[in-house]
């Protein structure tokens, strides 16, 4: 089973990134829900502190399924409500847009490498605010077996 996975698509870190990342982000929402009808996952960053105040998903994110967990740490792989949900969705590959593409797309691709997931990483559907450390960043994540399209 394929999962979309949408990762901090929040208003709090939009501003950082390219004004078409959301608009990609919600095609590719748009395509999966309605074209190929996967189940689409959205994580959201809550901070160290858990306050949720402030970490709403923009207004603007398409959103099309109640399947929404948060995360603490970088990797959605620390929610072990993500997880579960995962496991009872029996997925087997992970599709990963969002932000961002150095930090929390990463550990969470790199972790669902490592935990024996197929996963892609959209190119076009993740944000990142450096551009050169995304590239090493885009190389690790090839060397460690996620494609990225």
């Amino acid at each position: 089973m394929r999962v979309l996975v949408v990762i901090d698509m929040q208003e709090k870190y939009l501003g950082d990134y390219d004004g078409n990342l959301l608009t990609n982000v919600n095609h590719t929402i748009k395509i999966a829900h309605e074209d190929e009808e996967i189940p689409i996952v959205y994580v959201k960053n809550i901070g160290l502190t858990g306050k949720k105040a402030g970490y709403d998903f923009s207004d603007e994110l398409l959103l099309v399924s109640n399947l929404i967990y948060e995360k603490k740490y970088p990797s959605a792989f620390s929610s072990k409500e993500f997880s579960k949900k995962l496991e009872s969705l029996k997925a087997t590959e992970l599709e990963i847009v969002g932000v961002d593409g150095s930090a929390c797309v990463a550990k969470t691709a790199m972790d669902a490498a490592k935990l024996g997931y197929k996963t892609e990483v959209v190119k076009d559907c993740v944000g990142a605010r450096n551009d050169r450390l995304y590239e090493k960043t885009l190389k690790k994540l090839a060397d460690a077996g996620v494609a990225i399209i």
